[in-house]
């Protein structure tokens, strides 16, 4: 079972986002409020287990506490153990529960050399997403490559817009406008599927009408779009476009937080992948059902069990 691990890249913990910029989306003062919250926490504490089937499964260095319990914002701490004794907060970030799973394999960890977190490449109907992994300091001795998880998507959000109705770029350039009416040509008269010497099918093409030399207007009002971050360890901070498919609230130390489940990956033929994004800027709170919406989010990831 060892040699079947997905690829692993260890790094510095600094290299990872920084999480008091992610508690700064929840607090104006993280420096002050966080250690409050974290001792809190402890009151209610919630140790999940992830995908361990008995504690002796989960690292004994490490002790990850989640809380106030049973809430759907909660503090989540990684704590040094020595002994069976706590020593040291090694991390600690915000965490959001989301009820929509998605199956996902695992092609990549992006970890810190401390074990204590990582972002994880999720494989999602040939698509890659990028997500910090909440339960990364239980979870890690249990991943393996190709095997099907249930992960449930959430995200922070920095900043979000609605998009314009009728939102679109005209492109102009006649190299581009050549390759997309070729290649919508050559498609239909395939009945969709690509033939095999499609390039040179494409360069081939030539216009047949004034209408094909024409400027191509490009609608991104209903665009679904995801970019991950470039820096390694910090490919978690992504852009997003996609649409709003529910709304609701939570509360959280007293705050209400608007929480939209929107697309964030759509494919042909596959099942639409859906994201809970969390804000409490009250310039991003009337956002409605169907709109499309986009933004910066830090996205991160919980996975309790497999698929078969």
């Amino acid at each position: 079972m060892q040699n079947n691990k997905p690829e692993i890249i260890a790094i510095e913990d600094q290299h990872f986002g920084s999480h008091v910029e992610h508690w700064s989306l929840l607090t104006e003062n993280p420096t002050q409020t966080i250690p409050q919250w974290l001792g809190q926490a402890l009151d209610q504490p919630d140790m999940p287990m992830g995908l361990c089937e008995q504690e002796s499964d989960i690292d004994p260095a490490s002790w990850l506490i989640l809380g106030p319990k049973k809430s759907m914002i909660q503090s989540a701490q990684v704590i040094a153990v020595e002994n069976n004794q706590p020593r040291a907060v090694k991390t600690a970030f915000p965490t959001l529960s989301s009820p929509y799973k998605t199956t996902a394999t695992i092609d990549r960890i992006i970890c810190s050399r401390s074990g204590c977190q990582a972002v994880l490449s999720l494989n999602i109907n040939n698509s890659t997403l990028y997500a910090f992994d909440s339960l990364y300091s239980v979870n890690k001795n249990q991943y393996q490559a190709q095997q099907k998880y249930a992960v449930a998507l959430s995200a922070w959000s920095y900043a979000l817009e609605v998009v314009d109705a009728h939102e679109h770029i005209v492109v102009d350039d006649p190299a581009s406008i050549k390759h997309h009416r070729a290649l919508n040509a050559i498609l239909a008269a395939n009945d969709g599927i690509a033939p095999d010497n499609l390039q040179a099918q494409i360069d081939a093409w030539q216009p047949q009408s004034e209408e094909d030399k024409a400027p191509l207007k490009v609608d991104f009002s209903k665009m679904v779009a995801y970019l991950h971050g470039e820096t390694l360890g910090q490919e978690d901070e992504a852009w997003f476009q996609g649409q709003i498919v529910g709304k609701s609230t939570t509360t959280f130390k007293e705050q209400t937080y608007t929480l939209y489940d929107v697309t964030i990956l759509l494919e042909d033929n596959a099942e639409a992948t859906l994201i809970r994004v969390a804000t409490q800027n009250l310039n991003d709170q009337n956002y409605q059902i169907g709109q499309y919406i986009r933004g910066n989010v830090w996205i991160t990831a919980n996975i309790y069990s497999t698929i078969k």
